[in-house]
């Protein structure tokens, strides 16, 4: 698979917006920062009128897909308000994860021997670099990964995500633990299965830092960040982005690319708004990925998102 999948949307027809002029059969959306406020990241919330939005698209018969960077381990919380919705595409394409019943449905993993590769490159080019891994048994981090101040809420999220579960035979049991090391590559073959690498390098530009590593390593991974103001990378298979794993979904659901609307807000999200047949940025994300959208919508905290699910169901189908 390539690294940037073609764009779709040429074809489409829009109005002087840029919006398409017939219903979508499909709406993929980020959460943190494009229905979720960044104010509300630990909490998860999504605004009545949002809900409302969503609700009304799958009453029309449109189908709904959360894409998002969030590991499973942020998931479970957003059961209840979500989970009915859709399905959840996290950690950057990696993982088809069913909030309900707490399965994996899919998986990407890299190869064990490509994270350390990289780790250790990384390492060479920045002699402050922190890793992080999230596999699909949990954290892996060494210390400083997660400031101090941060991990006592943090915890209390992961411990009571971990309360919520009723396991059955069926469910893919997952730890939330964290697993904390002097450096993640003394324990990737304990913990193989390694979905979304991380790096942070204190003191660097997020956005000067993500071209030079992506310059650095070309196709051999994808490299995004998602987090505003922190130069924290993620890093994922060479094959592996939230577009590509929404595209394998919609062709599941056989629905075309020009027949799917996509929302986000930041540099992960890019591959996914130039995929689809009509790509939205929100206006309180990164600037840079408004060249990449048909429409730049209301910012997250206005329910952007929502007023655009609403003007769309106006459409014919």
């Amino acid at each position: 698979m390539p690294e940037f999948l073609a764009p779709h949307g040429a074809d489409v027809e829009r109005d002087d917006v840029g919006h398409p002029l017939v219903r979508p059969q499909l709406i993929a959306t980020d959460l943190d920062g494009t229905i979720i406020p960044y104010s509300e990241t630990h909490t998860g919330y999504v605004s009545p009128r949002t809900l409302d939005a969503f609700a009304a698209a799958i009453d029309a018969g449109i189908h709904v897909a959360f894409v998002t960077g969030r590991p499973m381990r942020w998931m479970t919380a957003l059961t209840p308000v979500l989970g009915s919705m859709g399905p959840a595409i996290v950690s950057n394409g990696a993982i088809i994860y069913d909030m309900n019943t707490d399965r994996v449905l899919e998986a990407h993993p890299m190869d064990h021997n490509l994270v350390a590769d990289v780790t250790n490159e990384l390492r060479s080019l920045f002699s402050g670099a922190i890793f992080g891994a999230e596999t699909l048994t949990g954290l892996i981090m060494e210390p400083e990964f997660i400031a101090a101040s941060s991990r006592a809420a943090a915890r209390k999220v992961d411990l009571a995500a971990a309360a919520t579960k009723e396991p059955t035979d069926t469910v893919a049991v997952r730890s939330s633990r964290w697993i904390e090391v002097n450096r993640i590559t003394d324990r990737l073959a304990e913990h193989p299965k390694v979905v979304k690498l991380m790096v942070k390098v204190n003191g660097h530009d997020p956005d000067e830092l993500l071209l030079a590593v992506r310059s650095h390593f070309g196709s051999l991974v994808q490299v995004t960040h998602s987090v505003p103001g922190v130069a924290l990378l993620e890093i994922s298979r060479g094959d592996i982005h939230k577009a590509s794993t929404l595209a394998d979904y919609a062709a599941s659901l056989g629905v075309h690319a020009n027949d799917v609307v996509a929302f986000g807000d930041q540099r992960n999200d890019e591959q996914m708004l130039r995929w689809a047949g009509t790509g939205y940025a929100v206006e309180s994300g990164n600037p840079a990925l408004f060249v990449q959208a048909d429409v730049v919508a209301p910012a997250c905290d206005d329910d952007g998102v929502a007023k655009m699910i609403e003007h769309l169901l106006t459409l014919p189908e």
